[in-house]
């Protein structure tokens, strides 16, 4: 009886093991295909590629469909992602800036600066499952993102917190950050992205037809699952 739950391919403990060790060479390929920084975006799109197949299909071929993603996907999401790292850093130096104001311009314009942020924060979050899921023009791309970030304002705060809060935490809890580093190594990245997928995936899924439904069955190179 106890070896049944092991030996059998349909067995609790051996779809765990599988979804694991996915999320596992998920997150190492991430890791991996980001390191040159300026990938970080197509590799953030292959990530929530697979993830949105596990949702899917209930599993995906881990390095095919990373990799075919990956390639199909890089010119936009590199461009996408450069235009995200520009905004952040005028940001980031608008807000130098408006520390060397006189009077109440400082607090003024922070207001400003986080009024900008937050339509930006939403974009990131959505902008890269978006790529993953639709093919579209770049500034297409971009306003669907904000679209579905406002569309269900509660899904958004969710994939914020489970993106961020973690995230946060690592940070600022010295303490446990060597046994943070070590998960975020090993699955942190892939199962937050398979945790966001969840929300993705039941936004994404009214707005493909029925063909692409059945294209997307099969994991065809024009549509993504």
């Amino acid at each position: 009886m106890y070896m049944g739950l092991f030996t059998n391919e349909n067995s609790l403990f051996q779809r765990i093991f599988i979804f694991l060790g996915q999320l596992i060479a998920l997150n190492l390929l991430w890791i991996v295909c980001s390191l040159p920084v300026i990938t970080a975006g197509a590799a953030t799109t292959s990530l929530f590629y697979c993830t949105l197949r596990m949702h899917k299909n209930g599993d995906c071929s881990v390095f095919k469909d990373f990799f075919r993603s990956f390639k199909q996907n890089f010119l936009q999401a590199t461009v996408i992602w450069l235009i995200l790292l520009l905004s952040a850093g005028c940001i980031y130096m608008e807000r130098k800036a408006v520390l060397t104001m006189p009077g109440m311009m400082p607090q003024i314009f922070s207001y400003i600066v986080t009024a900008i942020c937050i339509p930006l924060i939403l974009i990131a979050l959505y902008v890269f499952p978006t790529l993953a899921a639709f093919e579209n023009k770049i500034r297409k791309l971009i306003t669907n993102a904000f679209y579905f970030a406002v569309k269900k304002i509660f899904y958004a705060l969710a994939v914020a917190a489970i993106t961020i809060a973690p995230m946060y935490f690592t940070l600022v809890d010295a303490q446990l950050f060597p046994v943070y580093l070590l998960i975020w190594m090993m699955c942190g990245f892939s199962l937050t992205a398979y945790a966001d997928a969840w929300f993705m995936w039941k936004l994404f899924r009214p707005y493909f037809s029925v063909e692409e439904e059945k294209r997307l069955e099969f994991g065809t190179d024009q549509y993504v699952f």
